[in-house]
């Protein structure tokens, strides 16, 4: 089995994170369409100059960075700043959270690519590149996502997240099998969106995905074969376990998007079909060995 890229701590490219890198772009890449990056940020003065940097280091000639701030007061704002020429929109003002912040910035988006990288995360290098090549090769598929890596403070890899092929029952019953700071989509699937729920305050990602699938059909999302961000994991971040909160978030998306039989006894069945079906997926994409290594942490995290 080919060993995937960025798997130990020395393979992570910290070189593309240290500062704001000069591209030359042949002519013959001018065409290529606009990608338009929301990032809401808050507080996150540790980690957003080198989250903006993942953006801006692309080597890919025509991004439209957004950023939506909360009104930060720990000197996040300097950091934008500091990018300012570099950013197509930036705000810092008090917002309603997460979602309000997610909705504001998509409003602003022109390009014909879309996507969220969080404050705290990471694009890997090439992700853009992988993006537009996978579309344009695939002229049926209007939403792109790849692989992601686990990183902690320091961007030292915690671990190597295969992704499975998007099946929509699977996302609604059992979960996450994608990561949104992966995934990338045209413009025109936003815009048959709904909107961030600003009532929801931990799982706006799992609503946009769910929406996604259920809107434009599981035939339109395409995996592809790289790593192309990276979600940082630490002490304090507000992504965490499935608290009552969660739950109770889970239970009004099933409600409003016609699945509440997740929260009965056949939600149950289905829910342990699509986790054998997890197993399955594990063993396909990182072999025996990752199988059993996800196995091991599933039983650690329940005793």
């Amino acid at each position: 089995m080919v060993r995937p890229k960025y798997m130990t701590h020395s393979s992570f490219p910290h070189k593309f994170l240290a500062k704001l890198q000069e591209y030359s772009m042949p002519e013959e890449n001018n065409h290529l369409p606009k990608i338009s990056i929301v990032m809401p940020a808050y507080n996150q003065v540790q980690f957003i100059e080198r989250s903006i940097l993942s953006v801006l280091n692309q080597d890919y000639p025509n991004i439209e960075l957004i950023i939506i701030d909360g009104g930060s007061n720990d000197g996040t704002v300097e950091i934008i700043q500091k990018y300012c020429e570099h950013i197509a929109f930036w705000v810092s003002e008090k917002d309603r959270g997460q979602s309000d912040a997610l909705n504001k910035g998509f409003g602003h988006c022109t390009g014909e690519i879309y996507g969220w990288l969080n404050s705290d995360d990471l694009y890997l290098p090439d992700a853009f590149k992988h993006t537009v090549a996978a579309l344009e090769a695939h002229p049926n598929k209007k939403i792109v996502f790849g692989d992601w890596l686990s990183i902690d403070t320091y961007e030292r890899v915690i671990d190597y997240n295969h992704a499975f092929d998007f099946n929509l029952n699977h996302f609604k019953y059992e979960g996450f099998h994608l990561n949104a700071q992966s995934l990338f989509w045209y413009a025109e699937v936003h815009k048959k969106f709904s909107g961030f729920d600003i009532a929801l305050y931990n799982t706006m990602d799992y609503q946009m995905i769910l929406e996604f699938g259920i809107t434009q059909g599981q035939r339109t999302f395409l995996r592809i074969p790289y790593a192309l961000g990276a979600f940082r994991r630490y002490e304090g971040q507000k992504t965490g376990a499935m608290t009552l909160g969660v739950i109770k978030e889970h239970r009004s998306m099933a409600e409003r998007y016609g699945y509440l039989d997740k929260f009965r006894a056949i939600g149950w069945q289905k829910r342990l079909y699509f986790r054998v079906r997890r197993g399955w997926w594990y063993y396909k994409r990182g072999g025996l060995s990752n199988l059993i290594s996800r196995l091991r942490s599933a039983y650690v995290s329940r005793s």
